[in-house]
C-alpha cells in the first residue's frame, strides 16, 4: 500500500470528501438533505482546511493507493488522525460558520456536535485513527488489515502507548476488523439529539505500559 500526505492541489478533493463521508454516512445522511449536498460541504471544509498554516504538526492527512498503481491515480482510501490529535469542537464550528455557506456550517457543525459526545477521550501518548476508509470496490481484498497493520506500526514508531478509535455501534464489520488486531472496548458512549441517534464504542490497542 501506497501512503501519500494529502495534498487537495494534487489529489482528487471531492474522492476524499466521499471517502470522509462514508465513514459517517449514518450520521451524515440524517442531516444533509442528500448524499451530494454532504460530500460537497465536506469537500468545500476540506480545502478551507488545508488553507490553513498553523495546522497541528503530529496531525496526520494521508490518502493511500495500491501498490500496483505506480501513477497513484486511483485513490483506495484515506486515514485522518496521529498522535494525541484532539479537536476543537466549539472552535472548528465557530471557523465553519465564517468560511462555508450556513448550510454547509449547520450540517457540519451538528456533525460535530454528536461527535463531542461519543468519541473517544485522547490521551498526549495516544496515537487516534479518527478517519479511515477504504473504497466499498475494494472492501473485503485485504486493503483495511494492510493500512491498520500500517498505522499501528507507525503508532509504534512514534513511541505511543496505545492506539485508540471509535466504532460506529452499527457498523460491525469494522469492529470485527479491529478486534481481530487485538483492540478491546473499553468505554460505550451513546448520544440522543432530536431523533438522530449517535453511539460509538470507544476501543484501544495497548502498545506497553
Amino acid at each position: 500500500m501506497i501512503f501519500r500526505e494529502f495534498d487537495p492541489k494534487i489529489h482528487d478533493v471531492y474522492k476524499v470528501a466521499e471517502l470522509v463521508y462514508d465513514v459517517d454516512e449514518r450520521t451524515f445522511v440524517n442531516i444533509f438533505s442528500s448524499r451530494e449536498e454532504g460530500i460537497e460541504a465536506i469537500k468545500e471544509r476540506l480545502l478551507y482546511d488545508f488553507s490553513l498554516e498553523d495546522e497541528d504538526e503530529n496531525e496526520l492527512y494521508y490518502v493511500f493507493f495500491d501498490d500496483e498503481d505506480v501513477e497513484e491515480k486511483n485513490i483506495v482510501g484515506m486515514f485522518n488522525g496521529g498522535k494525541g490529535v484532539t479537536h476543537s469542537y466549539y472552535r472548528y464550528s465557530l471557523s465553519l460558520f465564517k468560511h462555508l455557506k450556513f448550510s454547509q456550517a449547520m450540517g457540519l457543525a451538528k456533525v460535530n456536535f454528536l461527535d463531542s459526545f461519543v468519541l473517544v477521550d485522547v490521551e498526549p501518548e495516544d496515537f487516534y485513527i479518527c478517519e479511515l476508509a477504504v473504497l466499498s470496490s475494494y472492501r473485503g481484498r485485504g486493503y483495511g488489515k494492510q493500512v491498520l497493520s500500517q498505522l499501528i506500526q507507525m503508532a509504534r514508531d512514534l513511541d505511543c502507548k496505545r492506539v485508540v478509535l471509535d466504532a460506529d455501534f452499527r457498523n460491525d464489520g469494522a469492529f470485527r476488523l479491529y478486534s481481530s488486531f487485538g483492540f478491546k472496548v473499553f468505554k460505550k458512549k451513546c448520544f440522543k439529539h432530536f431523533g438522530i441517534k449517535r453511539g460509538m464504542r470507544n476501543m484501544e490497542l495497548i502498545l506497553k505500559d
